[in-house]
């Protein structure tokens, strides 16, 4: 049995799109919605949107607890009351066009018998490709400079407000990074992956019980950490280009900051406690 997690903050709506996509896929499967304590009527508007169908489970957290933390909650669920053979954890912005994924999923685990696993993920925007990321494992020093950079980023907050309320129309549409504008046609084995959407495996399942994603984050850096995490514990991640999934791209955080200001102060300070985090981490291995 296959379980599909999708975590939901506030953008309900956006959520039972990513649902209806995964109900129309072929085969059995089960999904896991899980509220991350919304302030508005998205846990009444899943329950009712869900409440027709057997295989959605909502599950109600009462505060948010950001992105590894929520997501582990619906992960426990899928792997220890429902017993799912294959947990998918995706963005509640994913679109899937392919009805037989839950078939190629299956195909790309006999073919590389990974641990985890991330798809060709394409950018509804602009067609740009997220997977595998581009992106070398960094040194504490590396963090640090990182660290540096975005204290000073907060230091100047009256800056960013002069930038996105005064000259804020000079550019709106901001620029995807790390991102590829051709296809990777071939699978690449132990790259790191987009956290958009994973699909983790029995083996991978059978060691890990409790949690996908190391919890003391609260948004930002989870993929980065957990193919730090793989490294170290010898997991194999692979890219698989024969499955595709369209990516809308931050619908949450741009459901919850409308003003572009608070939604750069807000990611400032999100990142700079998951960069410390992940310091503390690679001390402590």
């Amino acid at each position: 049995m296959i379980t599909f997690i999708v975590l939901n903050y506030m953008d309900y709506f956006e959520t039972m799109e990513t649902v209806k996509e995964i109900l129309n896929l072929d085969g059995v499967k089960n999904i896991v919605i899980v509220d991350n304590g919304s302030p508005n009527d998205s846990y009444r508007k899943l329950q009712e949107f869900s409440c027709d169908y057997k295989m959605i489970t909502v599950l109600k957290i009462h505060k948010n607890l950001g992105f590894a933390k929520g997501n582990n909650v619906g992960y426990r669920y899928a792997v220890k009351e429902l017993c799912s053979k294959f947990v998918v954890v995706l963005n509640s912005d994913i679109r899937i066009d392919q009805k037989d994924l839950i078939y190629r999923i299956s195909r790309s685990y006999r073919k590389y018998s990974f641990d985890i696993m991330g798809p060709d993920i394409v950018t509804i925007s602009n067609e740009k490709h997220q997977n595998p990321l581009d992106w070398d494992m960094p040194s504490i020093k590396q963090l640090q400079r990182k660290i540096n950079i975005l204290n000073v980023k907060i230091l100047l907050r009256p800056m960013y407000w002069i930038r996105w309320n005064l000259f804020g129309f000079i550019n709106k549409k901001r620029k995807i990074q790390n991102v590829y504008s051709h296809r990777i046609e071939s699978s690449r084995i132990n790259v790191p992956l987009h956290g958009s959407f994973y699909v983790f495996s029995p083996a991978f399942i059978e060691l890990n019980q409790e949690a996908c994603f190391y919890e003391k984050t609260f948004m930002y850096m989870e993929a980065q950490i957990l193919y730090w995490q793989a490294q170290k514990k010898h997991y194999t991640l692979v890219y698989d280009p024969e499955i595709v999934v369209h990516h809308v791209d931050d619908a949450s955080t741009d459901m919850t900051f409308t003003n572009r200001y608070k939604k750069a102060m807000f990611s400032n300070k999100a990142l700079l406690q998951s960069t410390k985090v992940f310091i503390e981490l690679m001390r402590g291995e």
